[in-house]
This record gives C-alpha cells, structure tokens and sequence, in this order.
C-alpha cells in the first residue's frame, strides 16, 4: 500500500510541476488537460496524503476510497476559487500565475507529507 501512496504523490508532483511551463506556453489540448487536472485535484490530492487518509485501514474501506476522492476535488476547487478571488481583488489577475500559485501549493502539501516521520510510537503513561 506504500507504493501505491508514493505513486499517486509522483503522479500528483509531475503534473504540479508539468503544469508550471504550460500555464504560460504549449499546445491548447495539452494545457487544457494539465492545468484542469491540477485545478480539479492538484492540491486535493495531496492534502489527503498529508492526512494519511488511508482506505485500507479504515473499517469501512467501502466508502474512505469515494470519500477521499470527494475530499480532494472539493478542497481542490475551493483552493482554485479563493486563489482566483484573492487575486481579482487585489486586481493582479494572471491566469498563469494563479496556476503557479496552486502548483507551489501542492508540491508544499507533498514537501509536508514527506518531511513528516512515518511511525509515530506513542506510550501511555
């Protein structure tokens, strides 16, 4: 289950990372797939990885998989809109560089979710 966890953060960096370039340059189709990928999961995805949202481990593994998936769209698209909103009221609005804004966003959750330790041994006293 750990590689399936670091597969979805490699697949979730690449298209962070892929996404920057293609905010400003590249073909229509292509930057329509990536930047609306990382609108609708980008940072999303890697807040459920830095909450350790496991399905596996659940007892109801039935309903964690469609739960984390709704977690992740819905903050996803709620980070998309505020980062929009913050930016036309400040009146700086750049569609790239808001796609900039959301990529840094979700390589940060990845850098958190790596830099936090694994096993956490707590004792009761």
């Amino acid at each position: 289950m750990a590689t399936e966890r670091s597969y979805v953060s490699y697949a979730t960096a690449a298209l962070a990372v892929a996404a920057i370039p293609l905010s400003f340059v590249g073909p229509e189709g292509l930057r329509l797939a990536v930047v609306g990928l990382l609108m609708l999961a980008g940072p999303g995805t890697a807040l459920v990885l830095l909450l350790h949202f496991n399905p596996s481990r659940s007892t109801q593994a039935t309903g964690a998989l469609p739960l984390s998936i709704a977690i992740a769209v819905a903050f996803s698209l709620a980070m998309s809109t505020l980062v929009a909103t913050a930016m036309i009221y400040a009146r700086l609005w750049s569609p790239p560089v808001s796609v900039c804004i959301l990529s840094i966003m979700t390589l940060g959750f990845l850098a958190l979710d790596i830099k936090r330790p694994k096993h956490v041994l707590v004792r009761a006293k």
